[in-house]
């Protein structure tokens, strides 16, 4: 079950993705293409058939970032 944070996210990015798509209708014939890309990323986003699991992960500062790069074995 969501937490009420991860609903408020959820529905804001589903409302987003499907604002977009919607924007495009009537549009330039090439948008169709955007609109394709947007409903095959976000599809189980717009019609949820089943739980979906929402990661969300903290913004980092850019020292947390080099210190995390220079952890990294760079084989």
């Amino acid at each position: 079950m969501m937490q009420p944070d991860e609903e408020k996210l959820f529905n804001h990015v589903r409302d987003w993705a499907i604002g977009r798509v919607q924007e495009f209708n009537g549009m330039d014939v090439t948008q169709i293409y955007d609109q394709l890309a947007l409903i095959d990323e976000f599809y189980e986003w717009m019609d949820p058939k089943e739980d979906l699991e929402v990661i969300s992960i903290d913004e980092i500062s850019e020292e947390e970032f080099e210190e995390f790069i220079e952890g990294v074995d760079r084989a």
